[in-house]
């Protein structure tokens, strides 16, 4: 039977930015703005996302 590994990172950092190239390029009637919030809120919805699988990790490895 394989042994698990006992490795566990210390600090998890996760960086999304994407290229401008990835980028849809706005409809000309689009509000600048509306698309800027939107792509915060997406950024800020992926970090809590991120953070909260981390806590979970945390939990499920506090269990075991």
């Amino acid at each position: 039977m394989a042994r698990q590994r006992d490795t566990i990172a210390g600090k998890l950092r996760l960086v999304l930015d994407a290229p401008d190239a990835y980028v849809t390029p706005l409809r000309s009637g689009a509000d600048p703005r509306l698309v800027s919030l939107v792509r915060l809120l997406a950024r800020q919805a992926a970090r809590d996302f991120v953070n909260a699988e981390v806590e979970a990790a945390k939990r499920r490895d506090l269990q075991e």
